[in-house]
């Protein structure tokens, strides 16, 4: 079976990279700079862009299965051509915003993009699993200080949210990508337990011999602290409600146990096995 792996140098698609590697398909990964990829050996790199329907179609070509990240265009261009290969399954690497209700709504821009991305790829009439993920585990770095002890600042300090490892969910993609024969399905992709920044910097103290500290900022605040200078109000205010309390009305799921057969990596597991 050929599959094609996007957004492999990224914090998923690079797991999803490196597992499949250790099976027998075969390979290609749709990068825009193959020379830096720094992929397995056994994974062909083809330059290309996900935004350009021609780049898309050569690299489709004898796909049998896909794991798809989304680029700038929140899969058009891709769901455009693949109805016309032949491609059986796309394994989506979508968001918990497709379905969970936000603060700003449609407005959200990680909520559009994911809902845009799930319905064209639905009208392409692919077969495709969705793996709607909840926060990333490593997005706690965003708060901590640049070097050592220190205090953390950040918004929502006590807001629990089942952040998920990403090598779940490379690992839970990998394992509809290789199925015998994987219905279309959509899943949540979550940690095991709802955990709060608070909570989390309590496991990295603990874990890494660490003394930080803990205070709560505004939501500005924080905008003024993590984000790049002139980020547009709508791009922040977007991606720190996925961090808020209207997130927290997702549970935790028992999804990535019955995709992979075991269940997910907690907080303290992430921390050890990324330690550097």
């Amino acid at each position: 079976m050929k599959i094609l792996i996007t957004g492999a140098t990224g914090n998923v698609g690079g797991h999803v990279a490196r597992l499949l590697a250790a099976t027998d398909h075969e390979l290609v990964a749709l990068v825009r700079d193959p020379d830096t990829a720094n992929l397995p050996a056994n994974v062909t790199t083809i330059k290309g862009d996900l935004t350009d329907p021609e780049g898309v179609r050569d690299a489709l070509h004898g796909v049998d299965r896909v794991f798809l990240n989304m680029a700038d265009d929140n899969g058009a261009a891709f769901a455009r051509v693949v109805a016309g290969t032949g491609v059986n399954h796309v394994v989506l690497l979508s968001s918990f915003t497709a379905t969970t209700a936000l603060p700003s709504g449609d407005a959200n821009i990680i909520t559009a993009r994911h809902q845009a991305g799930e319905r064209a790829l639905t009208e392409s009439g692919v077969p495709s699993t969705f793996l709607r993920a909840a926060g990333f585990m490593l997005n706690v770095r965003g708060w901590l200080p640049e070097s050592g002890d220190g205090e953390v600042l950040a918004p929502n300090v006590d807001v629990r949210l089942p952040v998920v490892d990403p090598a779940d969910i490379a690992a839970a993609a990998v394992a509809v990508l290789t199925a015998a024969d994987p219905a279309p399905a959509a899943y949540s992709i979550t940690g095991p337990a709802p955990l709060s920044v608070r909570d989390q910097i309590a496991v990295i103290n603990e874990t890494l011999g660490r003394d930080h500290t803990v205070r709560e900022i505004t939501e500005a605040g924080a905008v003024a602290a993590v984000f790049p200078p002139g980020t547009p109000d709508f791009v922040s205010r977007s991606i720190l409600e996925t961090q808020g309390p209207a997130a927290s009305v997702l549970p935790p799921s028992g999804d990535v146990e019955t995709l992979t057969g075991r269940p997910a990596h907690t907080f303290t597991e992430w921390v050890t096995a990324n330690l550097a």
